[in-house]
């Protein structure tokens, strides 16, 4: 799995920190996320049509993912998470294989 990097913070104090581009639906991403351990999925939402949204709490930190335009948006509520957990994260997205 491709996962691009960034570090942009948005309006609302939150960070956007990586954008996977490649396939992957909702249900295979949730799950390839909650093999990791000390990770919990909070709420899921979706208008079923256009966007969704999945809240997770990993290493005491609250992240969201959203998928505008075909891609999923990570972004975690406290801009200055360690990178170590962003990277904790990251490394497990590139280690999904598709079935």
């Amino acid at each position: 799995m491709r996962v691009e990097h960034l570090d942009q913070r948005m309006n609302d104090g939150s960070r956007l920190f990586a954008i996977i581009q490649d396939p992957i639906s909702w249900a295979e991403l949730r799950e390839h996320l909650e093999q990791m351990r000390g990770l919990t999925v909070l709420e899921f939402v979706s208008d079923g049509v256009v966007e969704s949204w999945l809240d997770f709490r990993f290493l005491y930190h609250q992240f969201s993912i959203h998928d505008p335009m075909g891609e999923y948006w990570f972004f975690v509520r406290d801009p200055n998470c360690a990178s170590f957990i962003l990277w904790e994260l990251i490394g497990h997205l590139q280690k999904w294989q598709p079935r």
